[in-house]
């Protein structure tokens, strides 16, 4: 059975030709849009994740092929919302996107990782609640939930990710996205085994 997701390649240059991974839908080269690093990504959509989980062999050929050696977050989809339905419950059917983020538009990848006695609240939170306040940003457009699966490379990773899809003129940091912060979240904050971790990205090109 396909195990559909994603692959997030970091590395310090800009993927101008991004390696081919099998079973892509799509994939979107990104630059930083905050200060920290790595400075640039690739996010594949993917129908089926194992070949990339089953063999360290993609990862290796494009280490050989790379000046500096780029790292890979691999996860399985979770779920997700789009647009067309933010406040509904979310969905386990769509995984890649049913448009392309426009040029320049913004992408959020916030890691978490709940400590083991608390992931069902962890989930609970942000299928009820969490997602749907963020579809009330001006500006947001879609998200995905995923779980991490395998990592290579260094880098440090979460165990779950929210991935959200913004206009590139937002409402990020607005009085909407701040009522985003309740006694749930707080919450949930104090139950993780570690700090979040929170990128922001800029799309600089889609890949089909």
């Amino acid at each position: 059975m396909a195990v559909p997701g994603i692959v997030i390649r970091l590395s310090d240059t800009l993927a101008t030709s991004a390696p081919s991974l099998p079973n892509t839908e799509a994939a979107y080269i990104l630059s930083a849009g905050d200060s920290e690093t790595p400075k640039n990504a690739t996010i594949y959509f993917l129908s089926d994740t194992a070949p990339v989980t089953a063999s360290a062999s993609l990862y290796e050929s494009d280490t050989a092929n790379t000046p500096t050696p780029p790292s890979w977050i691999v996860c399985k989809f979770i779920n997700g919302r789009d647009a067309s339905n933010p406040g509904g419950a979310p969905q386990t059917n769509p995984h890649r996107l049913p448009t392309h983020p426009a040029h320049g538009s913004t992408i959020v990848v916030n890691g978490s990782t709940p400590r083991p006695d608390k992931e069902a609240d962890y989930h609970a939170w942000y299928d009820q609640e969490h997602g749907g306040k963020l579809a009330l940003v001006p500006g947001w457009n879609a998200m995905r939930r995923y779980a991490l699966v395998k990592v290579y490379g260094d880098v440090e990773t979460a165990n779950f990710y929210g991935v959200n899809f913004y206009d590139e003129v937002n409402g990020l940091g607005g009085p909407e996205w701040k009522a985003g912060v309740t006694e749930w979240t707080l919450k949930i904050r104090d139950n993780a085994a570690k700090p979040n971790i929170r990128r922001v990205w800029r799309i600089e090109g889609v890949i089909e």
